[in-house]
């Protein structure tokens, strides 16, 4: 099968998987879970203790930055209301214009800890940690900015939780028990396939009362109530021509009807015991039939399709033994019966194992051929009609012979520990399979390479191997239960992605594609070191991997992983190139007439950087908290004084001259209300929720100007703390 997007079944839930961090001051953080974060967003409850009372700390999802820097940016971006549960700010001494947005420590011993239910996902307009690695940090608040002591990291990791398999090379096959199917009541006797249906059909019984259930072999849920059976039926054949189901009732064989429904008994004449076999031709429409009393009989069921006693095809074979195994080559029409007999050679007995070909077309004997000598020899056998070979078990000698039906000869031998008893062959995929007495397990050969190359545990007697080609699945019947074993093969990488260019905040896309069975699911990886290290992309769960670029995104590299459960295989690398339009040059103004044009107002000037104030034992407030500071030294004509001249009144003077001198002329209430004009007190906690993003800082250093905005800008750092 070949992947196209991804696997649309719900993935079964992953444990959560929690995450601790210890800080520089022996503070620890944990979070609750850390692995397989819900990209779309998840709760996860934060603990802290050991933590300074006195100073205080931002909770949130940051991006992780290089050693010494704090984390930023963090998701959540400006929470003016303290109440959108992505970020926290904890403070047990918050200035007064913040105490009720706050969450205080619990003290305890002198030591402050807090427990905060904090929303997790992979990005919003803050930050974006789909590519980048991120964590659940706190972080010194904006009153001790450069404080790296209060940075605790844990890392959290968004997706499916488990993450891709191990990796292993393309188109590695391994089988895998996917169920065992329990009886209603008593044991399994036996089971048949019908694949075009995707059913499986069990017969069960225990001592008084027989029962067929038919199951759904994708899900493994009983399809429709059991079916009373007459008696126990041993073996059983499906028709897929006809829907029609053959059970061996000891004495005699009955019909199912699997689509319109009816039991039909009695179809084979009366006197016939100890039925132990039975195989169809569904080409030629015949029916072979192996009994205890060493007899084979061949019916003809198309010409009583529905109901009556088939005719017999030819005479009754009798055999010198009781038979053993029996397989039908529908090429040919022909069938194969194994058996053990004894005879005199050169006047001893000998012990010889023997296949006979029966001509289904005359019921009568074609060709013997001896396979060997030795006790408990010649049991079970199946054909490959592609390759006309007939592989049977050599229960004594611990092998299976391989026979070519054209020739009638022997042609190899494959060794098989543990007493191989039946047999069962899947022509498609050119692989054997050997239930094994002794050892209680499924032998898996591989025909190609003619070895076991893996042994399943099957449990007690395995029996009744049945083969579903279309969907390369093996039944087979153990410990009275039916298993369902699963024929996989690990990812192929079909299509790489290539190597792509897009602009700034256009599209980019990378497209993979893989061959598995089972379906692969697809996860993909991304580089910002030229492959050294990868990460898994958040959320990207399909085979077509599409993202808004940013200049970030620049140099990155991307590679899709494929995953069943035989294991992993990743694609090559592709690049991403990220360019930035060109600046375009500034429009010049058409000359103005003198004469014409009103005069106009002289533009206000920049006066620079006010000089620094010399450091001092006592340096007083900070000029960014806006608390009872005093005058700042005025603007230029039109122009607002520096930030932190007024006191927080509503009137917001600014100092000793210029002609409007208001703070709030550049902090304005947003329609939210969310800055709200509270003149210069505000500011401080602007600066501290914009220092968790570097998205909000421009847009309100935008509407300063000269040593303000120079000044706001290293109080807030754009985002970023500077380094400790």
């Amino acid at each position: 099968m070949i992947l196209l997007a991804a696997l649309t079944g719900a993935a079964p839930a992953q444990a959560a998987t929690p995450g601790e961090a210890t800080g520089p001051t022996g503070q620890k953080l944990t979070v609750s879970n850390t692995r397989g974060v819900d990209p779309d967003g998840e709760k996860v409850t934060v603990t802290g203790t050991g933590y300074d009372p006195a100073k205080g700390v931002y909770l949130a999802v940051c991006e992780i930055q290089g050693r010494g820097e704090a984390p930023s940016p963090c998701l959540g971006g400006v929470d003016m209301s303290g109440g959108s549960g992505s970020q926290y700010w904890i403070s047990n001494n918050p200035p007064a214009y913040a105490k009720d947005i706050v969450k205080p420590f619990t003290v305890t011993g002198g030591l402050g800890g807090f427990t905060l239910e904090l929303t997790v996902r992979a990005k919003d307009s803050g930050a974006d940690c789909s590519q980048k690695a991120c964590a659940v940090v706190t972080r010194a608040d904006h009153t001790h900015g450069a404080d790296r002591e209060q940075d605790v990291i844990v890392p959290v990791e968004f997706g499916a939780g488990a993450g891709p398999g191990p990796e292993v090379a393309p188109g590695t096959v391994r089988h895998s028990e996917i169920r065992r199917i329990t009886a209603p009541s008593g044991g399994n006797q036996a089971v048949a396939v019908d694949s075009a249906a995707r059913r499986i059909h069990v017969s069960s019984g225990d001592l008084d009362e027989y029962r067929l259930t038919t199951y759904d072999s994708v899900t493994g849920a009983m399809v429709g109530d059991p079916v009373p059976l007459p008696s126990a039926a041993t073996t059983m054949e499906f028709d897929p021509a006809t829907g029609f189901l053959y059970l061996a009732l000891s004495d005699r064989i009955a019909t199912y009807d699997t689509r319109g429904g009816g039991l039909e008994d009695h179809r084979t004449p009366e006197g016939m015991t100890g039925i132990q076999h039975i195989a169809l031709d569904p080409v030629a429409r015949r029916l072979h039939v192996a009994s205890q009393n060493r007899t084979v009989r061949v019916f003809d069921v198309k010409a009583a399709q529905r109901a009556g006693k088939w005719p017999q095809v030819g005479t009754t074979v009798t055999l010198p033994a009781p038979p053993r195994g029996l397989a039908v080559d529908p090429v040919t029409n022909r069938g194969y019966v194994t058996y053990i007999r004894s005879a005199m050679v050169g006047g001893s007995v000998s012990i010889q194992n023997v296949l006979t070909t029966v001509d289904g077309a005359t019921g009568e004997v074609a060709a013997d051929l001896t396979l060997g000598t030795g006790g408990l020899g010649s049991t079970g056998v199946t054909v490959d009609p592609t390759t006309a070979t007939a592989y049977v078990a050599q229960i004594g000698a611990n092998a299976v012979s391989v026979v070519d039906l054209r020739k009638n000869e022997v042609t190899g031998s494959i060794a098989v520990e543990g007493n191989p008893r039946v047999l069962a062959v899947d022509p498609e995929t050119r692989t054997l399979y050997a239930a094994q007495s002794l050892t209680q397990a499924i032998a898996v050969i591989d025909l190609r390479r003619a070895e076991v190359v893996q042994s399943l545990p099957a449990g007690d007697y395995p029996d009744g191997l049945t083969v579903d080609g279309s969907y390369h699945t093996l039944y087979a019947i153990a410990e009275s239960k039916a298993l369902q074993i699963q024929r996989q093969v690990s990812p192929t990488v079909t299509g790489r992605p290539q190597d792509t260019s897009v602009a700034v905040r256009e599209k980019a896309q990378f497209r993979a594609l893989a061959s598995a069975d089972p379906e692969p699911a697809v996860s993909w990886e991304v580089s910002s070191d030229q492959g050294r290290s990868w990460r898994t992309v958040a959320g990207a769960t399909e085979a077509t991997l599409t993202f808004e670029a940013t200049a970030e995104h620049h140099g990155n590299r991307y590679r899709a992983v494929f995953s069943n459960p035989v294991g992993s295989t990743r694609t090559d690398t592709a690049e991403l190139t990220v360019t930035t339009p060109a600046t375009e040059p500034p429009t010049t103004a058409p000359p103005t007439d003198p004469a014409t044009e009103p005069p106009t107002e002289p533009e206000p000037t920049d006066p620079g950087p006010e000089p620094e104030p010399e450091p001092s034992a006592d340096p007083g407030p900070d000029p960014t908290q806006g608390a009872n500071g005093t005058g700042g030294t005025g603007g230029t004509s039109g122009s607002g004084g520096t930030v932190g001249g007024s006191t927080g009144g509503s009137t917001g003077s600014a100092g000793s001259t210029g002609s409007t001198g208001s703070a709030t002329g550049s902090l304005t209430s947003s329609t939210t209300g969310g800055l709200a004009a509270t003149g210069s007190g505000a500011l401080p906690y602007v600066c501290g929720a914009l220092a968790l993003t570097g998205l909000g800082a421009a847009a309100v250093l935008v509407t300063l100007r000269g040593s303000t905005r120079r000044r706001l800008a290293q109080a807030i750092g754009m985002g970023r703390s500077p380094r400790a």
